[in-house]
């Protein structure tokens, strides 16, 4: 494995900046309808741990623990953890493995999650790569999903339930709105 090590970190290495020259442009912007219908589960949560480190193939991974409020789609337990390619910060041997468009996770955050499956090595990532998590925002009580860089245009379609935001030019949605259109449109993906 050791021997190995070299040729996996150039290969790596060779695919980031790949990933990292094209990412701008090679994204494809999804709208809700379709982040609803690719993902395998969705629901919404808080991170409750993140940890970075090399899973059992010796690829940088971080976990993220989510405690689990409320499923919309497939069968989510009361916690979730996922493994998704890549770290956010250093590992203790010195590696980062950053892609852009992979999403980044603090403990407390809470948000609504739309995920694809997992891969034939453990790993998963929210639908688009950040496209599929909305951050979840509080306004004295209210909870509000806040539009991103990354999430902007699948919240464009649902503007009419906009309110005012705090944040000049941010487009916050009420989270019980938000959900209500989240469950149409499962039905809907789930019809023939």
């Amino acid at each position: 494995m050791h021997r190995l090590q070299p040729f996996f970190v150039a290969i790596v290495g060779a695919l980031t900046v790949s990933v990292t020259a094209a990412s701008a442009t090679m994204t494809m912007q999804l709208e809700l309808a379709q982040i609803v219908a690719a993902a395998d589960r969705a629901f919404v949560g808080r991170v409750v741990s993140v940890h970075s480190d090399r899973d059992r193939a010796g690829i940088p991974s971080t976990w993220v623990t989510f405690a689990v409020d409320q499923v919309m789609k497939w069968t989510v337990g009361s916690e979730l953890t996922i493994k998704q390619f890549g770290t956010a910060t250093r590992l203790d041997d010195g590696s980062l493995l950053r892609l852009p468009g992979l999403p980044t996770y603090a403990i407390g955050d809470e948000m609504v999650v739309f995920l694809r499956g997992e891969s034939e090595a453990g790993f998963s990532s929210p639908i688009g790569l950040a496209q599929g998590k909305f951050p979840i925002v509080r306004h004295a009580g209210d909870a509000m999903v806040a539009a991103t860089a990354e999430n902007a245009k699948a919240l464009r379609t649902l503007r009419r339930f906009a309110k005012p935001s705090p944040h000049a030019g941010a487009i916050e949605i009420p989270l019980n709105e938000f959900l209500d259109q989240i469950g149409q449109l499962v039905a809907q993906s789930a019809q023939p």
